[in-house]
């Protein structure tokens, strides 16, 4: 496994370079210590924006705030405290990635633009170009409109305007294209250090064509025949992440100095005080409970560290407050989970805000995938420092699982060229097989999940789908699969709910009248106290250009 201490001094030079901000808050002295665009060494640049792409996406420098993590607790894969959606998050909240987006990671993208065009770089061009479409696509999945023309631009523009969301996707589009072209051409050079792929520039491709399946998927309801041609198109081409070995994703390692490089929440739930954050009741008890086989990968993605819950004691109440509180009125027996899950899982019920008892060695936590943690094998320990695989784990950002998961709902829904059910059968088989190999030394546990087990859930998904009697019940299974395995990522699951509405019966707030459902995050503190062209929101219900599903969120 790769790992990031190879270009750990290297980035810290680079991401001191070319600090241009979309806000105020610029420092226009130069450095005389510092490179420039013109003497430094493109493939240390290169590695600065990778690095700086990994830091940001893992949230290493959040400083306590929520961040790109609020997408995986509004879909109840995480527990959102709320305990009302109007104020689960602050502006502050997103300082961090907002601030990291434009003063770090695309700054240093067009500085890369600049040598590379100027050397005949033309792969480290590409390359660049597939990570700023990333960032851009998902600076817009989460805010909307966002600065882009007038961006990075330095004194020459102080206060960049917003542009449109649907303008910005489709300049991300553009970027995929031209990297395409520039990743065929011959280059000057070849990459080195290459945090990803090795300098594969094959793989590149693929990962730039499959970024673009993911992005036509998200506009089908925009524009369908448009979203129907380049889906149809990028499958002829037949050059998609189609395996777990052409994963799109950032590997962590084991090193804790001189700077630490394990998966940043294995360093906040597993050293000190561990366990300092809350899995969703909710997602347990789907994995636990919703189909008729235990989902295979439960094991590996929580880790139980108590298989009891307390008695409704003082000290009980103490530690599971909600021990004491009666099952909410607006919740449905027998689909919503309260309180208590089973099995000694632990966690919070969505919209729970009851603040910190001491129950941090009690809860469940991260398991060995996608952290590097450790696999619940009924050892019912507290979680510490070393457990594991140390951290070694992986921000997965586009798997192949999640590919045939696209494919799956573009054929449903589009009626493309393939068929939905392989689709489904193989996003599955493909997400199981990654994550129950995670830790190859799980493989001889007696707890760890055999190929029977994955057999016999596959084949019960796959009869729920044959027997749903409309698309609408065949894109609920589909959409509830794919966020099943995309456990770790920070924003799959939040388009997908938002795109489709499903999983479809999600776990209420525990409080009724939660306003409306956050159709997109406020805009940052860090853009609106200083830039005069960047209003606050009126409100969390603005939507995201693709986001045109009817369907009734505000639960």
């Amino acid at each position: 496994m790769k790992n990031k201490t190879f270009f750990i001094l290297s980035s810290l030079l680079v991401s001191i370079l070319f600090m241009e901000c979309e806000t105020l808050d610029l420092d226009i002295n130069q450095n005389p210590n510092a490179a420039s665009p013109e003497n430094a060494d493109i493939n240390l640049l290169l590695n600065g924006v990778q690095y700086n792409f990994t830091e940001w996406l893992g949230e290493e420098d959040a400083d306590n705030r929520v961040g790109f993590e609020a997408g995986m607790e509004v879909v109840r894969m995480l527990n959102m405290s709320g305990p009302l959606y109007q104020n689960a998050y602050e502006p502050g909240d997103f300082d961090d990635i907002w601030r990291q987006a434009y003063s770090e990671i695309l700054a240093d993208i067009n500085a890369v633009k600049t040598l590379a065009i100027e050397s005949e770089s033309f792969h480290h061009l590409g390359v660049v170009q597939i990570l700023e479409s990333y960032v851009l696509t998902t600076l817009v999945d989460y805010f909307g409109d966002i600065p882009y023309t007038e961006a990075i631009k330095g004194t020459e523009v102080i206060y960049p305007k917003l542009d449109d969301d649907q303008q910005v996707y489709d300049a991300a589009i553009t970027l995929l294209d031209n990297a395409i072209s520039n990743l065929k051409m011959n280059a000057s050079a070849g990459i080195t250090n290459d945090l990803f792929y090795d300098g594969d520039i094959d793989m590149w491709i693929t990962t730039a064509n499959s970024l673009k399946l993911r992005i036509f998927n998200n506009i089908r309801l925009v524009d369908p025949n448009r979203s129907k041609s380049e889906i149809e198109s990028l499958i002829s081409e037949d050059d998609l992440i189609n395996s777990t070995s052409k994963d799109f994703e950032i590997q962590y390692g084991t090193q804790k100095s001189p700077v630490d490089v394990r998966h940043q929440q294995y360093i906040d739930n597993y050293i000190g005080s561990p366990s300092g954050e809350y899995m969703s009741n909710y997602f347990m008890n789907s994995l636990l409970n919703e189909r008729a086989v235990v989902d295979p990968r439960l094991r590996y993605y929580m880790y139980r560290q108590t298989d009891t819950y307390p008695e409704p004691d003082a000290q009980g109440l103490f530690d599971l407050p909600c021990l004491g509180d009666t099952y909410p009125s607006h919740y449905s027996i027998g689909r919503d989970p309260f309180c208590i899950v089973g099995l000694g899982y632990w966690g919070r019920d969505h919209g729970n805000n009851e603040g910190l008892p001491s129950d941090s060695d009690k809860i469940t936590t991260f398991g060995t995938y996608p952290i590097g943690g450790k696999f619940d094998d009924d050892s019912f320990t507290n979680v510490k420092e070393d457990d594991g695989l140390k951290g070694a784990g992986i921000h997965p950002i586009l798997l192949s699982s999640y590919v045939y998961f696209i494919r799956a709902e573009a054929a449903l829904a589009l009626n493309t060229s393939d068929n939905p059910k392989v689709m489904l059968e193989m996003g599955i088989r493909s997400s199981i097989d990654k994550v129950v190999n995670f830790d190859p030394s799980v493989k001889g546990n007696s707890f760890a999940t055999t190929q029977d087990d994955i057999d016999a859930y596959v084949q019960d998904v796959l009869d729920a789908y044959e027997n749903a009697t409309n698309d609408s019940k065949r894109m609920n299974i589909i959409i509830r699969e794919y966020y099943v395995a995309s456990w770790g990522n920070h924003v799959e699951a939040y388009n997908s709910y938002r795109r489709t509405g499903k999983p479809e019966n999600l776990q209420p707030t525990l409080l009724t009248g939660t306003g409306a459902f956050i159709r997109s995050f406020k805009y940052p503190s860090v853009t609106i106290d200083v830039n005069i062209n960047i209003n606050s929101k009126a409100d969390q219900s603005v939507k995201i250009f693709w986001d045109l599903g009817n369907d009734n969120l505000d639960f």
